[in-house]
């Protein structure tokens, strides 16, 4: 049976030492895959990780495990590694540590593990079939700054080269590879939690294969190049292969469902022209206003991306950036136009003026291809059909997450290209939120439906439940019931949203008109919603933070009244005026209702017609009853609903001191306190009310044709 020794050590016993942050958590993942690879596995973390213990595993609990010479062996270490380059009584020497949880650095040789005797241990295993793994370093200054290896009494002189002495060891079948050269350092990635060298070994790991096994020295070297892609080249891990009996296999776990680093929302569309573009832009706006960073990767790069428009509006040139088809192209044979050292990496800073304005989030585009590049782009399409697989895909798409994460992106919309790309169809399966958008037309979910077959014949473990479908720009509710029937969730994996079609909202937002501006129209509280939905339905509400709350649906708008309290007094008083001529109306109407009333009473209990006192005709008193009650009625809803209007702009009025003191009153539970029990739905159509006289107000302020940077 396969057997593993995973030590992982983030803190250690005495105070020279530095901490690490991720080495644990390391040994603990590793330990994971290999257990699902069929490893027997003991792991080692921290203060588990001592010289007693972890020199028992090495010298018995393997050997006691290890029932036949060719039972794979794989030892990996994440902590500390050290070099000692103190003067002896003679030449100068130096020496290399594995550092335990209770070293000593004073002590070296005998409370840590040397190299020389690390080897004399593993020499005594049966097996022929060992691979150790060594997260760790032995080079760089003594400090505590993310790097898995130090050296003490003479650092800073030059380059230290001990780390071939982990290279040395000799015997048959065995496979070295520690994770950073001889003059770097292996360094821990913040952003991922793990250390570089380890996310490169679980990231090969989790793609599995199709056989389950894997030659060891072509999994060491897929190994080697995902540590030099993701850091660039700064760290490429050391490898030394014995003269026999490298060929031996490994098994893997199996492969792991593919997903993106960010939560992320992806959109294909059954056919050209359904909105997938539209709403995909959408969906990166919504996340901006809740002050998310957005990548927006836009992956149809046959059509040359459909963001052209934000890049109008927001007045900037792709120029020299490094577009989707570029991170194509260099897994591909077909090969751009631009010269790879021309291109800059940097993404496209395309928000819309109005999030700038009110210092939302941001929009960083990727984009899909430069129309320079149309020749180009036409034969790397055809190539993408017919040679990406799902591992290139995905590695490719990667590529353009790390992209997006190394300048500060929170979350990712992607924009697919066709139904049939390989990429469109991994995107699919990689994000959290995947989108199918359709039309309310014939043929259109016959449509969806081929593309869940395509996805799941393409990739394994696909869940159709997880794609949501959105019926998009639908004209009538008669199209809709016609050709996908009733909306609903009454038949798992057929339900659908559907958002109605309205050509001058769509122009609205499109054109950066500033009705769209003021937010909360009717096309993104829609589709707000149905984000918020699909996010509960499909994650069980894990992202409903990224998405807009309520203070983010209206504070696009409500932030304009921070800087226009006086309107916002003059319309409360206006209020005070109308409620106050309320009560004078209600107190001439119950004047009028009494006095019919009297009249009628007094027609009522008269005997005879001679001790009739009354003074207005019964027909006329009935009359002037019923009316004046009516009337009354009314002005007391009228009073009630100019009241609540009254009441949000004098808490509006008492909070918009300052932007986080508005906020906290938009965010305030509904729940919470006597005011917003009595009040809870009615404070919501207040809003909208005041929303629509802002909106009026703002409209006769701001110009009506297109918004541009230099009218922010």
């Amino acid at each position: 049976m396969p057997q593993a020794l995973v030590v992982g050590i983030d803190k250690y016993s005495l105070k020279g030492v530095p901490e690490l942050k991720f080495a644990a958590n390391d040994a603990l993942e590793v330990s994971e895959r290999l257990r699902n690879a069929g490893f027997e596995v003991v792991t080692l973390t921290d203060q588990a990780a001592t010289h007693k213990k972890i020199h028992r595993e090495l010298e018995v609990g393997l050997n006691q495990r290890v029932v036949d010479e060719d039972d794979p062996v794989v030892i990996y270490w994440s902590g500390h590694g050290m070099s000692d380059l103190r003067r002896g009584t003679g030449d100068d020497w130096s020496s290399t540590f594995l550092l335990p949880q209770d070293a000593d650095i004073d002590q070296p040789l005998g409370t840590s593990f040397p190299v020389q005797h690390v080897w004399a241990l593993l020499d005594r295993l049966k097996t022929r079939r060992l691979l150790v793994m060594l997260d760790t370093c032995f080079s760089g200054a003594f400090a505590g700054d993310g790097r898995r290896g130090f050296a003490i009494d003479g650092a800073r002189g030059g380059a230290v080269n001990p780390t071939d002495e982990f290279l040395r060891m000799d015997g048959h079948g065995r496979i070295v590879v520690s994770a950073c050269g001889p003059d770097e350092v292996a360094r821990e990635d913040e952003t991922h939690g793990h250390g570089h060298f380890t996310r490169a070994v679980l990231t090969v790991l989790d793609r599995g294969a199709g056989d389950r096994r894997v030659n060891v020295t072509g999994l060491v070297s897929d190994i080697r190049a995902e540590v030099r892609r993701q850091t660039r080249g700064a760290q490429t891990p050391s490898m030394h292969v014995s003269s026999q009996g490298a060929d031996w296999r490994i098994p893997l776990p199996p492969p792991a469902p593919y997903e993106a680093p960010l939560p992320s929302w992806a959109f294909v569309g059954t056919s050209g022209g359904v909105g997938k573009t539209t709403l995909a832009m959408m969906t990166a706006e919504l996340l901006a206003e809740s002050g998310n960073t957005v990548l927006y990767l836009d992956a149809d790069i046959a059509q040359h991306g459909g963001t052209s428009e934000w890049c109008q509006r927001t007045r900037v040139d792709i120029g020299h950036a490094r577009t989707f088809a570029d991170h194509v192209a260099a897994f591909s044979r077909a090969k751009t136009g631009t010269p790879a050292a021309q291109l800059s990496d940097r993404l496209v800073d395309v928000t819309p003026a109005y999030l700038r304005r009110h210092d939302c989030g941001r929009i960083l585009l990727l984009p899909a291809a430069r129309v320079s590049d149309r020749l180009f782009v036409f034969d790397l399409v055809a190539e993408i059909k017919d040679r990406r697989s799902n591992g290139v895909c995905q590695q490719i798409l990667d590529e353009a997450f790390d992209r997006g994460i190394q300048q500060g992106a929170t979350c990712v919309v992607i924009d697919c290209g066709a139904q049939f790309d390989p990429l469109a169809v991994n995107a699919i399966a990689a994000a959290h939120h995947p989108m199918i958008v359709a039309a309310a037309r014939a043929g259109a979910k016959e449509q969806r439906e081929t593309i869940l077959r395509n996805c799941e014949q393409t990739v394994d473990g696909f869940s159709r439940l997880r794609v949501a479908t959105v019926v998009n720009r639908v004209p009538s509710e008669e199209a809709l019931v016609q050709h996908w029937g009733q909306p609903g969730y009454s038949n798992p994996g057929m339900s659908f949203h559907w958002l109605p079609f309205d050509r001058n909202l769509f122009q609205d937002w499109e054109e950066g008109r500033p009705n769209f501006e003021l937010g909360y129209d009717e096309l993104t509280h829609a589709w707000h919603e149905i984000l918020v939905a699909s996010d509960t339905s499909g994650c069980h509400g894990r992202h409903q933070d990224f998405l807009p709350s309520e203070w983010d649906r209206f504070s696009k708008w409500s932030l304009w009244l921070t800087e226009n309290r006086q309107w916002m007094e003059t319309k409360r008083a206006t209020l005070s005026r109308l409620v106050r001529r309320s009560y004078v109306a209600g107190v001439c109407l119950f004047a009028i209702a009494a006095t019919a009333l009297v009249s009628l009473l007094l027609h009522v209990f008269a005997e005879d017609d001679t001790d009739d006192a009354s003074f207005l005709p019964q027909w006329l008193a009935i009359t002037l009853l019923t009316l004046s009650a009516v009337a009354l009625l009314g002005n007391v809803i009228g009073r009630h609903l100019l009241n609540r209007r009254r009441k949000v702009l004098t808490d509006l009025l008492a909070h918009s001191t300052s932007v986080d003191s508005l906020k906290d009153w938009f965010s305030a539970p509904r729940q919470d306190g006597s005011w917003w029990q009595v009040w809870r739905s009615s404070r919501r159509v207040a809003i909208e009310w005041l929303h629509e006289e802002v909106k009026d107000e703002r409209s006769r302020q701001l110009p009506s044709g297109r918004i541009t940077e230099a009218a922010s």
